[in-house]
Formats: structure tokens, C-alpha cells, sequence
């Protein structure tokens, strides 16, 4: 019986995404597996793996709101805005009241203008800027609009050269760099500062708390595995069965008024796909099931 869904799983650190999927792949047995965004190895937290037919699905959580806990260190700065990089700049002697930090974080809310670090997977005339960066070229990344939802300090209540790390929640649109974000606010505060830890702990609805470790899954993956349907909660839905079902499932349009762009086609609790609606017309996009399966 083939395997579809999601698994939430607790990254370890050290470990690259890939190198994730396919362990998760392995115990799984399955034979296709993805992920529905990239979890840096110096990050932990969640990485929601695609298994089987829910690859397909990836791109509604690309799409979607992430959550992060990120310790920012504040005295020196580095050319890859983490803890890895090389110090290019450096601090003595700062002092940051709660409230200091708290104006500054203010500024950060909402839409804001972002460049991603030169050490990132962007692609920059098809070539990824960090392979551009080892080659000791400095591309010049371009501005991005993202944008913050939330953020705020969980600690500490002050911010010196006796105790530089400070340790916020973010939750932020697709495309934002919380490396960028850690030296930005620094630069705010005129103190250099680079990203110390980093945590996901949301993607979209689903959150860090929902998580397996490896431990987890190699004990039993089945209790861990989300429906595919996760990946349209926010979607409109239509009820289909009978003859209109088995059109769906045939790749054929269907009629349905009062419908307009993605629609998740469900039969029961049963994702069938997704169809494209447009004057009063279902187009399939993506059917999941063959009709045998039902």
C-alpha cells in the first residue's frame, strides 16, 4: 500500500534538509519523498517532509506563513550573518535598554525591505549566491519586500557585552531571512550582531509541538503522518460524488457555479485533487486518486 501525506518532523541540528527527507524516506519505505521548504543545517525545528502523492502539494505551504525562534547575537558581525561565518565587524562596551530594543524591533513590523545574505540559496542568473560567495565573488543581492507579522523579546530584559544574546519569535512571510533580519536589527541599534540559533516552529497551521524525532519515527511513523488534506485547509472545497467524482478522477471538466481560481475537490474526508474554477467551469489540476483506490 503506498504512503501519502506529511510528517512534521523535529530537524536535528547539523543535518541538511535533504539529508532529512531521506532518512525519513528510508524508514518509511517510501519510494518519493520532498520537503515544503529548506531548514538551514545550523537550524532545528520543523520540516514538514512530503511523502508520496503529498510532493504534489508542497507548494501551498511554500506559500505560507513560517514561525521562528531565533537568538541574535549582538558585538560582531559576519560575512554570513551566522554564527559559522567569518568576524568582519566588532563591538565593546554597548548597552541596549528593554525598551531601546523594543522602539527598534517596532520598525520591523509589517511590510519591510530586506536583503537576503550573500551566503543563501538564491538564484542569481541561474547560479546560487552562496556557491558565488565560497568563490570569494560578492554578488549584489537584490531587495526584497517581505513581511513580519509579529516579533517579540522573550529575553533577556537588557542587552550588554556581558550579555549579548537576545532571543525573539518571529512570524514572517515566505522569503524572509532571519540571518538578514539578526544583522539589520544590529545595524538599527548601531551594534554589528549575527544570527547564534534558529528554531522553526511554525509552517503555516502547523506547529513545532505537532513534531516527531527520528526516535519517533523509527519506533512507528503511522500515528505521525498527516492527511494530505493539511495542505488545503484554507482552500474552497467542493463535494463531489457519482458521476461527477468519476469525471474528476478522469481528468474531465465538471460544471459547478460560485467557484473561482484553486478549489480542493474532496469525495467525504477524501482529497481527490485540486481544479482550477473559472466561469463556472472545474478544470482538474492535480487528481491524487485513481478511482480503484476508492
Amino acid at each position: 500500500m503506498s504512503i501519502n501525506g506529511f510528517i512534521p518532523l523535529n530537524k536535528p541540528l547539523g543535518l541538511s534538509s535533504q539529508q532529512a527527507v531521506s532518512r525519513v524516506k528510508k524508514i518509511t519505505g517510501s519510494k518519493r519523498a520532498g520537503h515544503t521548504g529548506t531548514l538551514d543545517p545550523l537550524a532545528t525545528g520543523l520540516l514538514l517532509v512530503a511523502i508520496g502523492k503529498a510532493t504534489r502539494l508542497c507548494q501551498y505551504f511554500l506559500d505560507g506563513d513560517k514561525g521562528y525562534r531565533a537568538e541574535i547575537k549582538f558585538g560582531a558581525a559576519t560575512d554570513t550573518g551566522d554564527r559559522e561565518g567569518r568576524v568582519i565587524d566588532t563591538a565593546r562596551d554597548f548597552y541596549f535598554s528593554r525598551q531601546e530594543i523594543a522602539a527598534v524591533l517596532a520598525k520591523f513590523q509589517g511590510s519591510i525591505e530586506q536583503k537576503p545574505p550573500a551566503a543563501s540559496a538564491l538564484k542569481l542568473n541561474g547560479k546560487r549566491a552562496y556557491t558565488l560567495f565560497r568563490q570569494g565573488l560578492a554578488p549584489e543581492m537584490p531587495v526584497r519586500q517581505v513581511q513580519i507579522k509579529s516579533l517579540c523579546i522573550l529575553c533577556p530584559a537588557d542587552i550588554s557585552d556581558a550579555n549579548p544574546i537576545m532571543t525573539i519569535d518571529v512570524l514572517c512571510s515566505k522569503g524572509t531571512y532571519i540571518r538578514s533580519l539578526a544583522m539589520d536589527i544590529g545595524a538599527a541599534l548601531g551594534c554589528p550582531a549575527h544570527l547564534a540559533g534558529l528554531v522553526r516552529t511554525r509552517i503555516s497551521q502547523i506547529d513545532l509541538s505537532q513534531a516527531a524525532t527520528f526516535a519517533d519515527l523509527e519506533g512507528d511513523y503511522k500515528p505521525w503522518l498527516l492527511d494530505m488534506a493539511v495542505a488545503v485547509e484554507k482552500m474552497p472545497k467542493l463535494q463531489v460524488e457519482g458521476k461527477e467524482r468519476k469525471f474528476f478522477l478522469q481528468g474531465r471538466e465538471l460544471a459547478a457555479a460560485g467557484f473561482a481560481g484553486e478549489i480542493a475537490i474532496f469525495s467525504g474526508i477524501r482529497l481527490l485533487g485540486i481544479a482550477w474554477a473559472s466561469q463556472d467551469i472545474i478544470k482538474p489540476v492535480k487528481v491524487l486518486v485513481q478511482e480503484q483506490e476508492l
